[in-house]
């Protein structure tokens, strides 16, 4: 019982810490557990009992624990991008972010993330090993990481789109997706290779099932026509200005086209 308060409290308050810990218990339970299977002679009888029991408690450590996550590493370790600068092709961070992932059915909370957009990838850390494990594409539904829920939206000929993991920004009637790509550039500068990556992000509006794509206010105006003298003033009204903050002038023009009207 003790386990399990322990566990609630480093679920609610530090996720990442959690993990980590999670990590040991494991590492912990599954060193007992070669222990405890090592044959001894003239054992005592309490001593018998004791190692029995520690036995069990390790199983039942890594039954809650590995077989809990098993579908979560069922994928392949993820190659790993040399850096040479600074440069990462990582969203957000080079490191391990905490979050949750619906993967083959089941949803993993708190879990450490890395979503390489490099080659749209989502990639986990292996419970035991800490090895990089690169996820099934088509077994990811959806994964959130600070604040940011990415689901994976199928290209057809209708929707005009690439299969791959979206950003979702908006999900009202009318939605708001952004596809997130890094590019790898490489330069020569004073005779040495310097590389960096291109950040590019293509904001689309879904209305009626189609997606269009949006950069300036002109073509955002240009898909909500129905309402276009509508929108046009709300954003001028709110000093909602594309230039600062794109993505979010193009989420509150939505959220005003789908609000009903006064």
């Amino acid at each position: 019982m003790v386990l399990f308060s322990i566990k609630s409290i480093f679920r609610n308050l530090l996720p990442t810490l959690y993990w980590k810990m999670t990590r040991l218990l494991c590492l912990a339970g599954f060193g007992l557990s070669l222990f405890c299977s090592i044959p001894c002679t003239a054992q005592p009888k309490a001593d018998t009992a004791f190692v029995a029991k520690a036995d069990l408690h390790a199983k039942h450590v890594y039954s809650h624990y590995i077989q809990g996550q098993a579908r979560l590493f069922n994928g392949v370790e993820y190659t790993e991008y040399v850096s040479r600068n600074d440069e990462f092709p990582f969203y957000l961070s080079d490191d391990w972010i905490m979050g949750d992932v619906l993967y083959d059915g089941e949803l993993y909370e708190n879990v450490p993330l890395e979503y390489d957009i490099r080659v749209d990838q989502v990639v986990t850390e292996h419970l035991l090993n800490g090895a990089k494990i690169q996820l099934v594409t088509n077994k990811v539904d959806h994964f959130a990481i600070s604040g940011h829920t990415f689901v994976l939206l199928y290209g057809t000929k209708t929707n005009g789109i690439t299969t791959g993991f979206y950003d979702r920004l908006y999900d009202g009637a009318t939605k708001v997706y952004v596809k997130r790509e890094k590019n790898l550039q490489e330069s020569i500068e004073s005779q040495v290779i310097v590389a960096r990556f291109e950040e590019k992000n293509h904001l689309y509006i879904v209305k009626d099932g189609v997606f269009y794509p949006v950069k300036k206010k002109g073509s955002v105006l240009d898909v909500l026509k129905d309402r276009k003298s509508d929108v046009k003033s709300f954003l001028n009204k709110s000093k909602i200005r594309f230039k600062k903050d794109r993505e979010k002038a193009v989420v509150r023009a939505a959220e005003f086209y789908d609000a009903p009207k006064n």
